[in-house]
């Protein structure tokens, strides 16, 4: 069955909303809208920053036993030279360091340094030496690229199939980027395609997930797409293929468990 909790939400009250979010944007790099506040994406760094109604209501963490510095938010890097970056882009944009970079020799061994907030809640981001260290490749996707032709009129086909709000500064010239929420972003490409062919067939570039595939194939029929493999239900899984009208062919299935058929 696919998972019902895509991702979480830390809440923290602040003392001036305005200032918060100006430093979590221009000094942390976060994705700062009115809803929340991100770093690689929603099941990344993920903050919530609210308006405390008094100056009361701002309270970071205390410091444990044992400890001079109290942290509020745990942040966890594939390895020490993702950690490293970090530490060097924040401290060049200005952020205030409450711990530098430390090593414990238990746990790894893990590295980890604490940047302080403008209401004194401490992030502390930390990884261990890990078998990647070495390694210049990210292990996830980053990115999906589809070529589009019209790109306004693929943008609103897109932002309505997957919910998703169209931004302005999500547009780079003939390139628009949709920040999905599990960190992955989906990119519609439209330089050169105004006269590349449409293809007549092409193979399944990736998958989307749906809570009710019957429901989804309506949805994605009402929104431009062509199914091009209807709905096939297997014991675990039920999935059909679509098609865009710039040839791109998506996957969308539903999981559930074992024995047990949708209708």
């Amino acid at each position: 069955m696919a998972r019902q909790i895509g991702s979480s939400l830390a809440v923290l009250m602040v003392s001036d909303l305005a200032r918060s979010q100006r430093y979590y944007r221009e000094v942390l790099g976060f994705d700062v809208t009115e809803w929340w506040a991100v770093r690689d994406g929603l099941t990344g760094l993920a903050l919530k920053l609210q308006q405390s109604p008094a100056p009361s209501g701002v309270h970071p963490n205390p410091p444990e036993a044992g400890q001079d510095t109290g942290v509020d938010v745990y942040a966890y890097v594939e390895n020490w030279m993702a950690l490293d970056q970090l530490y060097a882009e924040f401290t060049a944009n200005g952020a205030e360091i409450a711990r530098e970079p430390v090593v414990y020799a238990e746990g790894g061994p893990w590295k980890e340094f604490i940047v302080s907030d403008p209401d004194g809640y401490h992030l502390a981001f930390g990884g261990i030496d890990g078998s990647r260290t070495h390694c210049s490749f990210s292990p996830h996707v980053d990115s999906a690229i589809l070529w589009v032709r019209d790109l306004d009129g693929a943008v609103e086909r897109y932002a309505k199939l997957l919910g998703l709000a169209v931004r302005k500064e999500d547009r780079y010239g003939l390139l628009h980027l949709f920040r999905l929420d599990n960190g992955t972003h989906l990119m519609l490409d439209s330089r050169g395609m105004e006269s590349v062919p449409v293809p007549e067939r092409g193979p399944v570039l990736f998958k989307l997930n749906a809570f009710d595939i019957g429901k989804a194939a309506e949805e994605a029929e009402a929104c431009g797409f062509t199914i091009v493999h209807g709905i096939e239900r297997l014991p675990e899984v039920a999935y059909f293929n679509m098609k865009d009208p710039d040839g791109n062919v998506l996957m969308v299935t539903q999981d559930h468990p074992k024995g047990e058929r949708k209708a």
